[in-house]
């Protein structure tokens, strides 16, 4: 039988004895994982029977090389191993890439090139495009910054037309035709390569 997963959302930086657990999770809780969890935007726990079991963040202290604008980094996810392959990886993925989409930010995440699942992941997805390489700052090993092709940049850059980000409590207006694509802003003019 598998187990009752239940997730919670928090949209804020974790502190005290939460932070504290939810390092407790991560394989090297060192400065820059406390970095990235002083710059959470958005934090997802998976728990069984009230014992964290997983945890993915949203965060905006991008140090990788990117191009895109206002980049939010889907960074940080961890699942306790005796809790893989029961589908919290992918539902916190979702999560995040939701949260990120919805507050009109480009979901980017960076891949240690060794990774070799996550990799072979990120390539098979359609929903996500290789940005580029680079040798990491801090650990100085290859690394791949994939962005997310449902962002607007990336969009934008392939000649689509952005959609609507979906700000959290927003109602849109009664009789939105969503087939019309919508027009630049101002400072909007050129597309941005991907």
């Amino acid at each position: 039988m598998l187990p009752n997963i239940e997730y919670s959302l928090s949209y804020s930086a974790p502190t005290g004895i939460e932070r504290d657990a939810l390092s407790a999770l991560a394989l090297n809780p060192d400065a820059r994982w406390h970095e990235r969890m002083d710059h959470a935007l958005f934090v997802v726990t998976a728990l069984h029977e009230g014992i964290r079991v997983g945890l993915g963040i949203v965060h905006n202290s991008v140090t990788a090389p990117t191009q895109a604008p206002r980049p939010m980094e889907l960074g940080g996810m961890f699942v306790h191993p005796a809790y893989r392959r029961l589908g919290i990886r992918q539902y916190m993925a979702e999560s995040r890439l939701t949260y990120a989409l919805s507050m009109g930010g480009t979901p980017i995440t960076v891949i240690d090139n060794r990774n070799q699942a996550s990799w072979g992941y990120y390539e098979r997805s359609s929903r996500w495009a290789r940005e580029r390489e680079y040798t990491g700052y801090f650990t100085g090993l290859p690394m791949t910054i994939w962005v997310s092709t449902e962002s607007s940049w990336h969009r934008t850059g392939m000649g689509l037309t952005p959609l609507v980000p979906a700000q959290p409590n927003t109602v849109l207006p009664q009789g939105l035709n969503r087939a019309e694509p919508l027009g630049f802003g101002p400072d909007q003019g050129n597309p941005v390569p991907a």
